[in-house]
């Protein structure tokens, strides 16, 4: 809910026009934006929004906000700053006094530069604006599909949808329906719904991990045989959104089932069914038509090393799906053999669940195996989890994954990392629910950072 605010003060929704209107005025605004999938929604957004008034500008992605990056970028240029700033904002202020910033993460500092970010207005950052919404509301003006597209595809791929998107993404939701961008439906939350044949859609799914049928193509078409679920039709392989309405919810009746029957969670189980948002708009069969899928090909791009290309693909230029397309075939077999890694290592540390990815886990990875085996069923969310790897400098790359009950009872992930990587020389941040810490690697560090970060969280959850 947004804040009371004093006479005369801007709310979000003028502060986001203001910000809007001032980019579109740049003269050949140098745009830069973090790599995953919320930043690279809200930069293309930008770029995007920019492109439309035929403005010229430049996009660069970058993975942190620091001295020699601002110390690299003439004086006299006109910068943006996307889903990352805030935190850093009296540093930015420092470089460039005239900067703008569009973030969701909280303010460090208060300065004089503009900056649309929900925080500043009561609202929550983690839960119901991502970087993407957020610009969003600063464009939404400009009356254009794929802004409204990529509003919700960085919402989802910043997993501010698990149960439904709310706060201001519900307000960012109900225009799209409204315009006939987006159709929300009650369905089956597993990655490939769009674009995967049934037998892969099955055999691919790690969220939850299904027993017997995760990794196993034979048994995934038994499965569907069993259900009288036909695998082609007229030649063609049939894909979930192939099947009528009543076939579909057939389906999502027997896995619930089998998953009832085989030792899944309760909770995993449940979380199976939720909103999904389908772009009417895009080509039938592709990821795109898919905020889920939209945001896993866009986060393969960033974590892959190729974030210029997810850009691409979201400004519509030649070439670029198809190309993104085969980095995300490799980043999803990266996922499921780090999911197969952790199934045999990781284990339970007491306060947290913890995994040592290092040398078998790349980093650009290691987030999204560690939230996947989290959220596999495999394990009880009563704690959260910890997972480590080697970054491209060398460093110990750490990510944490938690869930909205534990944050109800007091975690902050944030916060962990913060004080664990003060222990150790570390740079650690965050939300709540998801965050990271980076450091350098030597035995007693690790058993520093981990000792903190047990400290810390048995605080919080108030196991001490």
């Amino acid at each position: 809910m947004q804040k009371l605010l004093g006479a005369g003060e801007p709310d979000f929704f003028e502060r986001c026009r203001e910000v809007g209107d001032t980019i579109l005025s740049l003269d050949n605004p140098l745009v830069m934006g973090h790599y995953d999938a919320d930043g690279l929604s809200a930069t293309a957004l930008v770029a995007n929004a920019l492109k439309l008034k035929g403005r010229a500008f430049e996009v660069r992605t970058i993975k942190r906000v620091d001295d020699k990056l601002l110390s690299s970028i003439p004086a006299e240029r006109n910068v943006v700053f996307v889903d990352l700033g805030s935190g850093q904002a009296d540093l930015v202020e420092k470089y460039f006094p005239k900067a703008i910033i569009i973030d969701h993460h909280p303010p460090s500092a208060q300065t004089g530069l503009l900056q649309a970010n929900p925080h500043a207005f009561g609202y929550d950052g983690a839960t119901e604006a991502s970087a993407a919404s957020t610009a969003y509301f600063c464009f939404k003006h400009l009356d254009n599909p794929r802004i409204v597209e990529l509003g919700i595809v960085g919402a989802v791929g910043d997993m501010q949808d698990q149960e439904g998107l709310r706060g201001l993404n519900a307000i960012m939701l109900g225009d799209s329906v409204e315009s006939g961008v987006v159709l929300r439906t009650r369905d089956l939350r597993m990655f490939g719904r769009v674009s995967r044949p049934l037998v892969w859609f099955l055999a691919y799914c790690d969220e939850p991990f299904l027993p017997g049928l995760t990794n196993n193509d034979k048994a995934c078409a038994l499965f569907l045989h069993k259900h009288g679920i036909s695998l082609k039709e007229d030649g063609k392989w049939v894909r979930y959104y192939d099947l009528p309405p009543a076939r579909r919810k057939e389906l999502q009746t027997a896995l619930i089932n089998y998953c009832n029957e085989h030792g899944v969670s309760a909770e995993a189980t449940a979380s199976m069914i939720g909103d999904v948002y389908i772009f009417l708009k895009e080509p039938d069969g592709t990821e795109l038509r898919d905020a889920y899928e939209f945001s896993t090909l866009l986060n393969a791009c960033g974590r892959h090393g190729k974030p210029e290309l997810g850009i691409s693909v979201c400004l519509g230029e030649a070439g670029a799906y198809e190309s993104a397309h085969e980095v995300l075939l490799e980043h999803r077999r990266a996922i499921r053999s780090g999911i197969f890694f952790a199934r045999k290592h990781a284990f339970d540390a007491g306060a947290f669940y913890f995994l040592d990815g290092r040398g078998e886990i790349p980093d650009t990875v290691i987030g999204t195996v560690a939230g996947a085996y989290f959220n596999s069923g495999l394990v009880e969310r009563n704690k959260p989890i910890l997972a480590f790897s080697n970054d491209e400098e060398g460093n110990t790359k750490v990510s944490s994954r938690g869930c909205k009950a534990l944050i109800e009872k007091g975690l902050d992930l944030g916060e962990v990392m913060r004080k664990a990587g003060a222990e150790v020389g570390g740079v650690g941040g965050g939300h709540n629910v998801a965050a990271g810490c980076s450091f350098k690697p030597s035995a007693e560090n690790e058993r520093l950072f981990l000792k903190k970060a047990k400290e810390v969280i048995e605080v919080q959850l108030q196991l001490r």
